[in-house]
């Protein structure tokens, strides 16, 4: 009965558009790139952080669990499937503004709903000579999303977490809050200094359900003036051992970056390859390349 009243509640300031139910709806987003069981009571799609405050303060009145996503996408950075049954999902992937973005500094403040394409090809229009570390997974992922659960990615500005700054978040009370010098509103700093004053609270909103962001500012970096990816084959535990502490010594000289070197299993590689399988697996999970050929990578 609360559910449906609160469903209810959240239609009247969301539209019933953006207050979904149906069964395809609710099964599309009970499903993961792994096995789940909770089962949700649906998802609302809120536009603004106000819209957010509001479905934030219904939740609270009716006592619903709500499960925030940005866009969902951000495969291996946990899922969009509610950790416990009976939860609504908050979609936050139609809070797709840039609101602010800066050659000279450096800088782009997003919402939750922007993607990795989407800021790839702002910066394309642009004609920009700053670039987004790459992701690993879909670049339909949010870039927020993707900060918040500590995923990196190549080269400059690949920990996302240690380069944004300036979260908006509301917090399970309805309330916001603006950290660093965001919180203050004549500051010039706000999106280039990461600390602000006083506590950090930015950490806390990390991998955590201590509020929902939704606003954050990222740190770009400029295009390289020469790049080459390559890729070799080591076969042998040894090599991989010398070769890493070697990695080591030059990443701590401030010879090479950090984030510049992979490694990877043929697992992993297979996988950014191509779809799964099915056919050579005969239709058989988990795929192993011992049951194929009669060897471990």
């Amino acid at each position: 009965m609360k559910g449906a009243k609160a469903l209810e509640a959240w239609v009247n300031i969301l539209g019933s558009e953006n207050v979904l139910t149906s069964e395809v709806e609710v099964t599309a987003r009970e499903k993961a790139t792994f096995a789940t069981t909770p089962k949700i009571l649906g998802v609302i799609k809120p536009s603004n952080r106000q819209e957010v405050q509001a479905s934030v303060k219904i939740a609270n009145q009716y006592k619903i669990r709500l499960y925030p996503i940005s866009c969902g996408k951000n495969w291996g950075l946990g899922s969009r499937v509610p950790v416990q049954s009976n939860s609504i999902i908050i979609d936050l992937s139609r809070m797709n503004q840039i609101i602010d973005y800066s050659e000279k500094l450096a800088y782009v403040t997003v919402e939750p709903g922007v993607t990795f394409r989407q800021l790839y090809e702002y910066l394309q229009q642009q004609s920009s000579n700053l670039l987004v570390s790459e992701i690993g997974g879909s670049p339909e992922a949010s870039l927020i999303g993707n900060a918040l659960e500590r995923g990196d990615g190549a080269g400059t500005c690949g920990d996302r977490s240690a380069n944004s700054c300036a979260l908006e978040v509301v917090l399970p009370t309805g309330e916001f809050i603006q950290t660093g010098f965001r919180h203050f509103a004549q500051a010039k700093t706000a999106s280039i200094y990461k600390w602000g004053v006083g506590p950090y609270l930015d950490g806390l909103f990390s991998q955590s359900n201590l509020g929902i962001v939704t606003q954050m500012t990222l740190f770009l970096a400029p295009k390289p003036k020469y790049f080459q990816t390559f890729f070799c084959t080591i076969n042998q535990l040894e090599t991989i051992e010398k070769l890493v502490d070697n990695i080591q010594d030059l990443i701590s000289q401030g010879v090479i970056q950090e984030n510049c070197f992979w490694f990877w299993n043929c697992y992993n590689f297979l996988a950014r390859k191509g779809r799964y399988p099915w056919k050579i697996m005969k239709g058989k999970t988990p795929f192993s390349l011992k049951e194929l050929k009669g060897v471990e990578p």
